[in-house]
């Protein structure tokens, strides 16, 4: 999960458009926070400037003086990685070859390396190692082509697949931000003289309480004084759709939940769609099957909830791969410390790739010759560094202390490895495999509907409940 923010402003209103996308995208922070950048467009040249770094969003500003550049539009990112590891490369926002094209987005492009590789035998260079790059180097041929940026964007969404909330700027076309929608959240902010783009309304709450939120499929661009939508080839009526948000910002922060914890139980469907998205158009889950199907002792281990979904592992490896796994809480990792290990893969389980105890089971297994599978929420993070294999769920950052979407996450990346060495090993054919991802892929629309279900009854029982002076809790 990613944040995005984009102005474009008439400069008869708002002479300097940079000190929008800061602030907006300061709101966005608690989306991703790896790295940061921002794409500008100059006032008077209307020349495309690119800041971006690894780090957080305040420090990319002070590092490269953002704020002391005149914008007349721009676009700005705040980024958790999900294809490339963190680091000023990868960092969005991306470029064409020619400097003209700036994008950020929100999600994963599914089919990015075919697209990349038929661009590079084009003669496109490619700068980075993220899915995201491929969007502006696919404009750019477009263009090439003889096509207007608006056809070429609309061919650009006929040809990507996956998830994504997309923004784009053209330093040809100054005042126009173009966009496009599918799972990715997107809302677009209506301002007197100016428009904005954001992945949720706090971003923009500051400059406008007037929104409308663009519906999955839906693509077009912005101006000044102006807002225009498509869908299938044809033009969306927006108007009646302008929703007027009372909210205070704190309010906001939180998608107008009362704390992050309901917010991130909300995001469960989003996180679970995100992450098999991108198991499905990556070899991850292939390689770590590969590597499971040729160890003797399988090993599972993790911390607190991760634990757990370690033990929902075992359960489907026994009962679908037929393979046993020993459990165990990484703590406890010193009672394994003294066995070889030179036939064994250790699958080590961390949100945040970074959990002390599991790094420590990490090195102590290797040391003794085994091989490790990680299966984490954060590229480049120690854990994944240092294992053979990483698996990679696609939660975003999570603020609140009790895991929600990253447990579901885990256990949707872990069950997806055993599926797949069910499949590898002939303990499940092929059909029975594919019927299975198929259920796996259906993950998030059955997550809404639990928590569509449940909704009604959970206020109902924390309405009887407020008034107790005492919860006792049996089981």
């Amino acid at each position: 999960m990613c944040g995005i923010v984009g102005v474009v402003a008439d400069p008869e209103v708002i002479g300097n458009t940079t000190p929008m996308l800061v602030q907006g995208l300061r709101r966005l922070e608690y989306r991703g926070y790896d790295s940061a950048g921002f794409a500008l467009v100059e006032c008077g040249s209307y020349r495309l400037l690119v800041f971006k770094d690894k780090g957080r969003i305040n420090d990319v500003v002070k590092s490269y003086n953002v704020e002391r550049h005149c914008a007349v539009g721009g676009i700005a990112h705040t980024r958790w990685a999900t294809h490339g590891e963190p680091n000023t490369i990868n960092a969005h926002p991306h470029i064409d070859c020619r400097g003209e094209i700036a994008v950020v987005h929100n999600g994963i492009i599914k089919n990015f390396a075919e697209l990349r590789q038929l661009l590079e035998e084009k003669g496109h260079v490619f700068r980075s190692e993220t899915d995201t790059e491929v969007i502006t180097h696919l404009l750019e041929e477009y263009l090439r082509s003889g096509s207007s940026m608006w056809e070429a964007f609309k061919k650009l969404i006929r040809v990507i697949e996956g998830a994504y909330a997309v923004a784009v700027i053209y330093s040809r076309e100054p005042h126009r931000i173009y966009f496009a929608r599918r799972v990715s959240p997107l809302v677009i902010g209506l301002g007197e003289g100016f428009m904005m783009i954001a992945s949720d309304i706090p971003s923009m709450l500051q400059y406008t309480r007037r929104f409308v939120a663009v519906n999955d499929g839906e693509y077009g661009y912005i101006e000044p004084y102006r807002l225009y939508l498509e869908k299938d080839g044809r033009e969306v009526e927006w108007r009646h759709r302008v929703m007027t948000v009372t909210w205070s910002i704190e309010d906001a922060e939180k998608g107008g939940y009362p704390h992050y914890m309901l917010k991130e139980i909300m995001e469960q469907p989003r996180a679970l769609f995100e992450t098999y998205t991108g198991l499905a158009s990556s070899q991850e889950l292939e390689i770590a099957a590969k590597l499971l199907s040729s160890a003797e002792r399988i090993f599972v281990t993790g911390a607190g909830t991760s634990y757990h979904a370690g033990l929902v592992f075992a359960y489907y490896m026994a009962r679908m791969a037929r393979r046993p796994v020993i459990p165990f809480i990484s703590s406890e990792y010193l009672a394994y410390r003294d066995m070889d290990h030179s036939s064994s893969v250790l699958v080590a389980i961390s949100q945040s790739g970074e959990t002390i105890d599991t790094l420590q089971a990490v090195r102590s297994f290797k040391s003794s010759g085994g091989r490790v599978i990680a299966v984490s929420n954060v590229i480049g993070s120690t854990i994944p560094r240092e294992a053979d294999v990483t698996v990679y769920t696609r939660a975003g950052p999570e603020i609140g202390v009790a895991a929600t979407k990253t447990f579901l996450t885990q256990v949707l990346a872990l069950t997806g490895v055993a599926l797949t060495l069910a499949r590898y090993n002939d303990s499940m054919t092929q059909n029975e495999y594919k019927k299975a991802m198929d259920t796996l892929k259906n993950a998030g629309h059955a997550a809404s509907a639990g928590i569509d279900r449940s909704i009604r009854a959970v206020e109902l029982l924390a309405s009887s409940l407020r008034s107790k002076g005492n919860i006792y809790v049996l089981g």
